[in-house]
């Protein structure tokens, strides 16, 4: 089972919560959170590893403050010296998610809002901007950002970064279920549902299975912090 547990960087916590959470993130990640400007931003990459440290931590039986993340050489997060536990981040307007699996992961989810349709015939595949000028007008941002969500998803799978032109691969979504066609010759099983009644998210995985999602408190994070051998993921 996949296990995508999301928090709200608009919950309110204390200023002793925010430097707890703050100080059990890597280096990189603190010197990163202090160069954005926003306070919103510097929220969503602090709380995006506290929560893929929750998560991991309720696997491998190690505490928040001992795991050691690392990237790929296109920027894709890992947890080092651990192969069958791996996690995927995104975030977008007030949410971060964190997807946690045995095998490789990649999840993106967006906010549906109002958006010039020209990105579409710009930047995914002809086919899939055909398909979004076949909906009704009120139809069109949903299946935008559906669309954008499974690409996005997708890429962050496959673990390439920006290497792969959202053009290269496209989806079917006329049928019954998401039809990937790419060239990559890669098992790839994508799934695409609605959480909060205006945010898309979608999850690529090595193999199907159920999907859990859930929301966390940001509280109960700081919380469990210093723990060893939390099991939060698996009830």
């Amino acid at each position: 089972m996949i296990e995508m547990y999301y928090v709200d960087i608009e919950e309110e916590i204390s200023c002793q919560d925010n430097d707890t959470l703050l100080g059990i993130c890597s280096r990189e990640k603190r010197m990163e959170a202090n160069r954005f400007r926003f306070e919103s931003d510097r929220k969503r990459a602090v709380y995006g590893e506290a929560l893929a440290r929750y998560m991991v931590a309720g696997k491998t039986g190690l505490s928040m403050n001992e795991l050691i993340f690392d990237k790929n050489r296109y920027g894709k997060p890992y947890l080092r010296g651990q192969h069958r536990i791996f996690f995927n981040l995104s975030h977008s307007g007030r949410y971060v998610i964190c997807g946690l699996d045995q095998e490789e992961i990649g999840i993106d989810i967006e906010e549906v809002k109002s958006m010039d349709l020209g990105i579409a015939s710009k930047f995914f595949h002809a086919s899939e901007y055909a398909y979004l000028l076949s909906r009704e007008q009120e139809q069109r941002m949903d299946a935008l950002f559906e669309l954008w969500t499974l690409k996005e998803s997708y890429i962050k799978f496959l673990g390439v970064g920006l290497q792969k032109p959202l053009d290269a691969f496209y989806f079917n979504l006329e049928g019954p279920s998401v039809e990937l066609h790419s060239d990559d010759r890669i098992p790839a099983f994508i799934q695409s549902c609605t959480i909060k009644g205006s945010y898309k998210l979608a999850v690529c995985a090595d193999s199907p299975g159920p999907i859990r999602v859930r929301q966390i408190s940001v509280k109960d994070i700081v919380s469990s912090i210093g723990r060893r051998g939390l099991q939060h993921t698996d009830g």
